[in-house]
């Protein structure tokens, strides 16, 4: 190989997104604040209508409709290769993600209620996000560095689709669905430091890259989402609006925020990914383009 995976680089990454967890649990469920934003974004949406269809909580076939996309095609881009190995990385990401999730769902994190209405059930973080956004890491983790970056663009539909669609059926909160982004991110950059470590990139890529469409469009539109999230709670009204919507106010722009907050990080974090593998493997590539 021409270089040697910067090893720090991922770990550190991987500390930036347990870190970034933790800040995303301590304001928004163990403040006053940070609750009031998640139960107001969360009491909204029974208020107003949306297209998709209804989902069951009882039906547990909703797991099999999330993971079985993914994993038919983690499965297509393996198993004629007979690439294990990468399947075999790709797959303990997808349950490394759940088990975490599980774990800190149920045995270490609590949630104090802090205002009215806020609960002391803890769901933080979601685990159908959870399920979505791993599975379909995993299918980028396998993709051939050709097509990697536009497996991470599907990788955000994918992921984030599913947590504004559990946000607008209620299920969680919105710093549910972002925890969940970020315990997957986290095992994905730990799957894809030993992916790259033992899988020789598959094609010559440029000495110097430079951010391509892929990872831009996912930036724009990850920024583009946060920002609307912002507007969202400025225009229904900031602090008071939201204590209106637990008073029974329905605003349909706290509507607009919860969903944009639900799905923003989760595009944030697929161009970094994008970014972060384009960058290794123009390092790691035997016969780099000058």
């Amino acid at each position: 190989m021409s270089a040697t995976l910067r090893t720090p680089w991922w770990m550190a990454g991987a500390a930036l997104c347990a870190a970034a967890f933790l800040i995303v649990y301590l304001g928004f469920v163990q403040t006053a604040s940070g609750q009031l934003i998640d139960v107001a974004l969360r009491e909204v949406t029974g208020r107003h209508w949306h297209p998709l269809p209804e989902l069951d909580p009882e039906n547990r076939w909703i797991a099999v409709w999330i993971m079985a996309p993914p994993a038919g095609a983690l499965a297509a881009l393996t198993i004629p290769q007979r690439d294990w190995l990468t399947a075999g990385i790709a797959v303990a990401t997808v349950v490394a993600s759940n088990i975490t999730t599980q774990v800190v769902k149920h045995g270490w994190l609590e949630r104090p209620e802090l205002i009215d209405g806020a609960g002391s059930s803890n769901a933080l973080p979601s685990g159908h996000t959870t399920m979505a956004a791993a599975s379909a890491v995993a299918v980028f983790l396998a993709a051939g560095s050709r097509w990697r970056p536009a497996a991470g663009v599907l990788a955000a539909v994918w992921g984030a689709g599913w947590g504004a669609y559990i946000y607008l059926e209620s299920w969680h909160r919105p710093s549910d669905m972002i925890a969940a982004y970020l315990v997957v991110a986290g095992w994905g950059l730990v799957g894809g430091w030993l992916i790259l470590r033992l899988r020789v990139p598959d094609r010559p890529a440029p000495a110097h890259p430079r951010p391509h469409a892929p990872e831009l469009m996912c930036a724009v539109i990850g920024v583009l989402l946060c920002g609307a999230a912002l507007v969202g709670l400025y225009a229904g009204g900031g602090w008071s609006g939201l204590e209106l919507t637990l008073d029974g106010a329905s605003s349909g722009w706290h509507w607009v925020a919860g969903t944009a907050l639900s799905a923003g990080p989760a595009w944030l974090l697929a161009a970094a990914g994008i970014s972060l593998f384009r960058y290794e493997e123009a390092r790691l590539s035997p016969r780099p383009v000058r």
